[in-house]
Parts: structure tokens; sequence; C-alpha cells
């Protein structure tokens, strides 16, 4: 019988990375004058948001459209890239860096599903060898809209995302990481799911053999 490869699933925001990719590439892109003036503007969706008065999606696409909407394809292509390869990796918490490179020095195959933009995370993430799955924005006549292509990259849609790239039967053993209730149906997928457990000591590795 051929022994099946292993297979790694990473949320990026708060799992792999020590803060949210979103916001800080819009602290680092537009300054923090913009970013304040955005808060104030948005206020009663991101307040709305947190306490769950407003649909997460919704504050979302608002936000999206506040700074991103109308903009040319081409300059944020350029905008996410330099974030990417830039400012992304001096987010990553150590022992997540450090797991990642174990499950690629392994040969497992490793995706990253997240619910941030895929064009802020391919340009640091595929050189490394790592797949991404993540949520993608609308575009029309060469700029984006502001709005979702499709639905946001979290709870559920992270599964049916990851099903529509691989079978999961085909992997053995499953190791899933995330943070927040928008990474439990994920990690309900794996063998070895692994809840908030890389923000600080590294844990103990699952046996190689599993």
């Amino acid at each position: 019988m051929t022994e099946r490869r292993a297979l790694a699933l990473f949320d990026l925001d708060g799992t792999l990375t020590r803060r949210d990719t979103l916001s800080d590439l819009l602290y680092r892109s537009f300054g923090v004058a913009a970013c304040l003036r955005a808060g104030l503007v948005l206020a009663p969706d991101l307040l709305g948001a947190a306490i769950g008065a407003v649909e997460r999606d919704v504050a979302k696409v608002r936000l999206l459209r506040h700074f991103f909407g109308g903009m040319a394809c081409a300059t944020f292509r350029r905008l996410a890239g330099h974030y990417a390869r830039a400012h992304l990796p001096l987010l990553l918490r150590p022992a997540a860096e450090a797991r990642l490179l174990w499950h690629l020095q392994r040969g497992d195959r490793v995706v990253v599903v997240s619910a941030s933009a895929e064009d802020w995370i391919r340009p640091w993430a595929e050189p490394l060898g790592l797949e991404v799955l993540g949520t993608r924005l609308e575009r029309r006549d060469g700029r984006l809209t502001g709005y979702l292509d499709g639905e946001n990259c979290r709870g559920g849609e992270k599964v049916k995302r990851v099903q529509a790239l691989l079978d999961p039967a085909a992997y053995h053993p499953i190791h899933a990481y995330g943070d927040t209730s928008g990474d439990h149906a994920m990690l309900a997928l794996a063998h070895h799911p692994v809840y908030r457990g890389l923000r600080g000591r590294l844990p103990a590795p699952a046996a190689a053999t599993d």
C-alpha cells in the first residue's frame, strides 16, 4: 500500500502572524492619519462587527471599499506584493514559523487558508512552496470594486475551499492550525488540530509516522 502524504493547513492572521495582516497593510500603505479617519467614518460598522451587531463580512467589505474601491489593479498588485515581501515576514510568530518549516522539510503539502486576501499572501507564500487559499477581491474594468469575489474564506468556507483544491482522504495525517472560531471547521478536518498552540513555546510535533 502506498504511504499517504501528510497535509498541513495553516490559518494566517493570529496563527502564523502576531496580528491581523489587513490592518497592518492599511497602516503601512496609507499611514496612521488615513487609518484614524477611516476608523471614525467606519466606526459603526467596525464596532458593530466586534459586538456582533453587524455581520463581519459586511464590515469587511465596507472597509475594503473605503481603501481599495476604484483602485487600479496594477497599483493594488504592487502595494500588496510589496507588503507581502517586506512586511508580512516580520509578523510571523517564531514558533509558527518553525512549525511551518518543519512541515516543509518533511515534504508535507502545506496550504495557508485565510480570510485575508490572496493578493498579499501569495507573494510571500509561493516562493516558500506554500499553497494559498484566501479571500478574493473583485475586479472590474481594470480596477478593484471593493467587493469580494465569492465568499469570505472563513468558517465553513475554509473547508469548502480545501475540499475544492484536494481530497482530504488522500492525505494522512492532516495537521491544522488556527486561533479563532472561524477556524473550527478546518480544525475538525485534522487528525492533529492545534488551536492557539503556536503563540509561545513550540508544541511537540506529532510523530512523523502518524
